[in-house]
């Protein structure tokens, strides 16, 4: 599982209340990209729903003929959100070998979204895993709360740094 470590009293039983505020689940994904081919994902919670995104794990893509690694510009994702730019991230090993974290707060007006573009010249297979805590509207409060004081504890702890 890959959960900061300090999301934990947000996915556990007990802490602010018997259930939990987050639910957490991954969302595995492998593509098939032909040649010359896009696929777009878009990541939309149900109504009255948020989705806090915290990571991408990004596999190695692959030739899916010969299943040799693949390390090219011309194979990769774009992706936007309104707390990102749309920016591209090319199969390359220093996005690759990373894992990608994200912190970004998922809503239908507010979506997520993937867009995969294949131009190497062969077919290419690829794998992510997206991971996603959600919760109902009603309990994001408490999750921004939660994650506005983490933010003032790190602030506030950098600020007593001699540097």
């Amino acid at each position: 599982m890959d959960i900061p470590q300090m999301l934990y009293p947000l996915f556990m039983r007990g802490i602010f209340r018997e259930d939990p505020i987050l639910t957490y689940w991954h969302d595995p994904l492998i593509f098939i990209l032909p040649d010359g081919s896009t696929s777009t994902v878009t990541y939309r919670p149900r109504t009255d729903y948020v989705f806090l995104i915290f990571s991408l794990t990004l596999g190695r893509p692959r030739n899916y003929s010969t299943g040799d690694l693949v390390i090219t510009d011309d194979y990769g994702f774009w992706h936007r959100h309104s707390q990102m730019r749309w920016h591209w991230n090319p199969a390359i090993e220093s996005i690759y070998l990373y894992k990608e974290p994200q912190f970004l707060k998922v809503t239908r007006e507010d979506p997520l979204e993937l867009e995969f573009s294949n131009n190497a010249g062969f077919a290419i297979i690829h794998d992510i895993n997206v991971h996603i805590g959600e919760c109902s509207k009603g309990n994001w409060p408490i999750v921004e709360q939660y994650l506005r004081g983490l933010a003032r504890t790190f602030y506030e702890k950098g600020k007593e740094l001699k540097v």
